[in-house]
């Protein structure tokens, strides 16, 4: 026993963690699973029935269902992309040496250390269409004056711009150990040779740093595609249902309507897409990083 322990040594301190996380992860998937396969209704009075996977054809046939989906889609989309864009920007800056270098990293991550529900109900304020902070901005300057999340058009945009000033600072932080990683011989090359800033960091920065980029991408999409506390505290959902991500709409059911069954049945659903999605995008990566020479 003893032999088996000291020739296993390193699986058998990794056991104990691993059986947690599995157990954890698993658990709930399974359950949220079988849930999804009957007809669960507690306004009915009765208990769980299984339907066969009937929830799965009444859900994918809900017109409800796709536009929640696109939604979550543009959110997303909108989300990710400003947040990539904006932290790498942000974390080339900081990479440089300047005076006060550490206060402005401070004030950056300030943001990241509050609460979803509390970010939102602050933005509330500032979006608030006749009093808020915002739009006597804009009128100050000359703008316009915006309905932000109060009408159908601007809501997912409104509501994508607080999710990007709250969590652009970890894409920085990401970024910015990625950026302080890399070697500085291929920098030091592409100076010597008469390369412009642009272009070291399009031809030299940018592939080097291409796998850091897609890990911390990847993250953040599956991190806003399954987004639920910002939204509910800004919007549930409103107005007229045009920010109902997939996630409200399970929620929504769930709670509101008390067809677990159905709600389970979104939630699975969520499940595959994002698996899916995240799969894909390895292997985009994998193929990129190869084409780079990472």
């Amino acid at each position: 026993m003893n032999n088996f322990v000291n020739k296993h040594i390193r699986w058998v301190f990794v056991l104990p963690t691993f059986l947690f996380m599995m157990v954890m992860i698993a658990v709930p998937i399974l359950m949220t699973f079988a849930f999804s396969l009957n007809d669960w209704n507690l306004l009915m009075g009765t208990g769980m029935c299984f339907n066969f996977g009937k929830n799965y054809l009444e859900v994918l046939a809900s017109k409800e269902f796709w536009q929640s989906l696109g939604v979550t889609f543009y959110y997303t989309a909108l989300s990710t992309l400003a947040e990539m864009l904006l932290g790498l920007s942000i974390a080339l800056v900081l990479n440089k040496k300047f005076r006060g270098k550490n206060v402005v990293k401070t004030i950056v991550l300030l943001p990241y250390m509050m609460a979803p529900v509390a970010v939102g109900l602050m933005w509330m304020l500032f979006y608030e269409p006749s009093s808020g902070l915002l739009n006597y901005v804009f009128t100050s300057v000359g703008l316009p004056r915006s309905s932000f999340v109060s009408a159908k058009q601007t809501v997912i945009p409104a509501i994508a711009a607080v999710e990007t000033w709250q969590m652009t600072p970890m894409v920085v932080i990401v970024c910015l150990a990625g950026l302080s990683s890399l070697p500085t011989d291929p920098m030091e090359a592409a100076r010597v040779d008469g390369a412009t800033p642009l272009q070291t960091f399009f031809q030299v920065t940018l592939p080097l740093l291409t796998q850091t980029l897609f890990s911390i991408g990847l993250l953040r999409f599956i991190d806003v595609f399954k987004s639920f506390d910002l939204i509910y505290a800004m919007t549930k959902g409103g107005p007229a249902n045009a920010s109902r991500t997939l996630n409200l709409f399970a929620y929504e059911t769930a709670f509101s309507y008390y067809k677990f069954g159905a709600s389970s049945t979104m939630l699975m659903l969520l499940f595959v897409i994002v698996l899916l999605l995240s799969v894909v995008v390895m292997k985009f990566q994998r193929k990129l990083v190869e084409y780079y020479g990472g």
